[in-house]
């Protein structure tokens, strides 16, 4: 992913932020005549530590095996691919700025991993499969205890493959109107704090987080 050093962030604490707010990810991989593309839930392993560097890191996934991109991975023995993760977005109206000769723009967040499919099988898709219940339950929903969903999990886990993505590359694009001046920025931050969508509301404390707006007193 083309990042101008503008729109960079240094570290991984912001990527895995990203990663973790925004579980599910485009997998890419080389196809015929077009690459493969297939929307699948991301997380970082348990145990991992606070710590460790992205690089290096193996993330754990899953497919349904009658997907033909899953297929095509496992007639290829896994292989390069690419995870792209979305993070909070909004469309910024110029009307929030100072000129009168002014173009409107999109902010964003993503995430690009470039890295290595493992596929794996049986007890360890189980685990990935129900791990992966359990921490996004915990994340985003009740918080239901899912231990009594094993046996279900082991009855269905068939029709699914796990898989470890082993990251080798990060590129990441945090584009929140750093070409703009402190006022503009607060301005943006403003407009989206006060915005029904919570993404808006998201890309608002992203910014505040990375200090973009109006100078402390």
């Amino acid at each position: 992913m083309f990042t101008p050093k503008l729109y960079q962030v240094d570290g991984d604490d912001w990527p895995l932020r990203v990663i973790e707010r925004h579980p599910l990810a485009l997998l890419t991989s080389n196809g015929d005549p077009v690459p493969n593309a297939t929307h699948v839930p991301v997380i970082v392993p348990p145990g991992t530590a606070p710590g460790d560097p992205l690089p290096g890191m193996r993330l754990w996934s899953h497919m349904t095996r009658v997907n033909p991109h899953l297929q095509q991975l496992a007639a290829d023995g896994g292989g390069p691919a690419k995870l792209v993760f979305h993070g909070p977005n909004g469309y910024v109206t110029p009307t929030l700025y100072s000129a009168a000769m002014v173009s409107p723009t999109w902010n964003y967040v993503a995430v690009h991993l470039e890295g290595t499919v493992d596929l794996v099988d049986g007890d360890e898709t189980l685990t990935i499969v129900h791990t992966t219940a359990q921490t996004l339950e915990d994340r985003f929903g009740d918080k239901l205890p899912l231990a009594p969903s094993l046996e279900y999990h082991r009855q269905i886990v068939g029709a699914v493959c796990g898989f470890h993505f082993t990251v080798t590359r990060v590129d990441v694009m945090f584009k929140l109107s750093q070409e703009k001046d402190a006022e503009v920025r607060q301005r943006v931050i403003d407009r989206f704090s006060g915005s029904g969508s919570g993404l808006h509301r998201e890309v608002a404390d992203t910014m505040r987080a990375l200090r973009l707006g109006d100078p402390v007193d």
